[in-house]
């Protein structure tokens, strides 16, 4: 969603502080500027009921937050000024204002005399070419040196601004900060894009000085906490979250992110839905600088230091206030260990698909108000074996069926490229199995219909369409073609297909067998099948 792009990585704060820092190597200090220093249950029992629906979150694009005009530069605590009405976020359902190129930064104002020591710091961390202009500044805490400051703001030299109606600066020093807050804040970008953020909170931001004419990476920021409450980005694709959070955000250790409240609009004919709702997204275990560096560079990101877990819960799509689909979690879980094999797990909870334009006469043709399912899929992968275990894959959907995959390879290698991790792997065996819970009955009917012939006889025609792609069922193919036969006809309601092969197969040779024909795949492969 690009409209994502206006929050930034780690906030507007994080951004121009480190960005400031960053040019701050290759300029001299300004004058008078300190120094810087240095398995539940069966997988084939019938799909559970679909999870409870979220509960409806507010409509921040009905009533969008006012977004304050950006405050004019000054050295000095002149009296109010007055500005302009203040300028409204985008909204998807009106006429969007056409974005603006933010002017070119003014002249550097001179510094206030007597400012409190503080802010003296935050400029040494800023750095020569980010200008820091207020409307007052006071001493809040006498034993930290804390300063409040009101109508604040940030300029950075390439024209992105930062304005705060208050902020708590607290302990700044030359590579970091021990905390900041602020509210009422308006981030615009270069662009003119808006983002307007109701209050900001940094806690324990260190960042490590790149070398000179270097950029400033993903890695040499780390910080305690990061806390963004009501945003409200502009764009072409507007954007609401009530909470953008990241703690233990430090290279090499396990880190915490989570966004609540997501809301985003969707141009006309963006997709199937203008509209998509996220009530949490969460990720918890993961080494963030070290992933966000490697995306940066695009390398593979490092291995997490231990278990890890993500969720992205309570999602809704609609189209013109229609639902389109929901999905009640999508939960990944996972353990890396060094003395044994690493572990897997990926659900999806509750997926619900409505019938939109797109499948709704196929729905209808089968008797469905809608799609209802489950899915989940489990891995083992032993590093130092090279065996990967897809220990269940289950696809379930509720009055349809369940699809259910197990299977395993070896030689695969433990680290690369993922075509090159798989290039010499073998396929040592293969389940594969499908409960039919009225899907083909419902499909039966339909053809039956459509064509004016009896269901018998549909279901025949599938059987002698299967002979015809198996060969005719010839030798050692004929059981497992009785097995598929007795599924289509409805004598059966499960089937099981195998695959034991007498030796691993490599992947590449699997072309080449069934080139052969279905005999000679089931005898490369040792396939048989059985039905019940």
């Amino acid at each position: 969603m690009r409209g994502l792009r206006g929050i930034g990585m780690l906030g507007g704060f994080v951004a121009v502080l480190g960005g400031g820092l960053a040019l701050a190597q290759t300029k001299p200090p300004a004058q008078g500027a300190p120094q810087p220093v240095p398995q539940p249950g069966s997988k084939f029992a019938p799909s559970p009921a679909p999870s409870p629906a979220t509960p409806p979150l507010p409509d921040k694009f009905a009533n969008p937050p006012v977004i304050p005009p950006p405050v004019p530069p000054r050295a000095q605590a002149p009296g109010p000024t007055p500005g302009p009405g203040p300028a409204q976020p985008t909204d998807k359902f009106g006429t969007q204002p056409p974005a603006t190129t933010a002017p070119a930064p003014p002249a550097a104002a001179p510094v206030p005399p007597n400012e409190p020591a503080a802010l003296g710091q935050l400029r040494a961390l800023l750095g020569p070419g980010v200008g820091l202009t207020y409307r007052s500044a006071t001493v809040a805490d006498t034993a930290t040196g804390a300063v409040r400051l009101t109508d604040a703001e940030l300029r950075h030299p390439d024209g992105q601004r930062i304005a705060a109606g208050e902020m708590l600066v607290d302990r700044p020093r030359p590579d970091g900060i021990a905390g900041l807050t602020a509210s009422t804040v308006t981030v615009t970008g270069t662009e003119g894009k808006v983002t307007a953020i109701g209050r900001a909170e940094l806690r324990d931001l260190t960042v490590a000085r790149p070398a000179p004419g270097e950029t400033l990476r993903p890695d040499q920021l780390s910080l305690g906490l990061l806390r963004l409450e009501a945003l409200a980005v502009q764009g072409d694709r507007p954007v609401a979250i009530a909470e953008v959070m990241v703690q233990d955000y430090r290279p090499g250790g396990p880190g915490r992110a989570s966004l609540a409240g997501i809301d985003v609009l969707v141009p006309e004919g963006g997709g199937v839905g203008d509209r998509v709702k996220v009530g949490r997204i969460a990720l918890e275990g993961v080494d963030l600088p070290g992933t966000f560096a490697a995306l940066a560079e695009k390398e593979a990101p490092p291995r997490p230091p231990g278990a890890y877990n993500a969720a992205v819960e309570g999602v809704t799509v609609t189209q013109g206030g229609t639902p389109v689909g929901s999905l009640g979690a999508l939960r990944i879980t996972g353990a890396l260990d060094q003395s044994g094999p690493d572990t897997g797990r990926i659900t999806l909870e509750g997926l619900r698909v409505e019938p939109f334009p797109m499948i709704a006469l196929w729905l209808q043709r089968l008797g469905y108000q809608a799609l209802t399912g489950d899915f989940s899929v489990e891995t083992r992968m032993d590093q130092a074996a090279g065996r990967l275990e897809l220990v269940g894959m289950l696809l379930g959907v509720r009055d349809a069926g369940a699809l259910g995959l197990s299977l395993t390879l070896e030689g695969v290698a433990p680290d690369g490229a993922t075509q090159d991790r798989f290039q010499a792997a073998r396929l040592a065996g293969f389940a594969l199995r499908y409960l039919d819970q009225s899907l083909l009955q419902r499909l039966a009917a339909a053809e039956a219909r459509q064509s004016r012939r009896p269901e018998r006889q549909v279901r025949d025609g599938w059987a002698s369409q299967a002979a015809g792609a198996m060969g005719g069922g010839i030798g050692a193919v004929a059981p497992v073609l009785s097995a598929v036969q007795r599924l289509l006809r409805g004598q059966a309601q499960e089937v099981t297909i195998t695959a034991q092969p007498p030796k691993p197969v490599p992947i590449a040779e699997l072309s080449g067998a069934a080139a052969g024909g279905a005999e000679e795949v089931q005898r490369v492969l040792g396939i048989t099948a059985t039905a019940r």
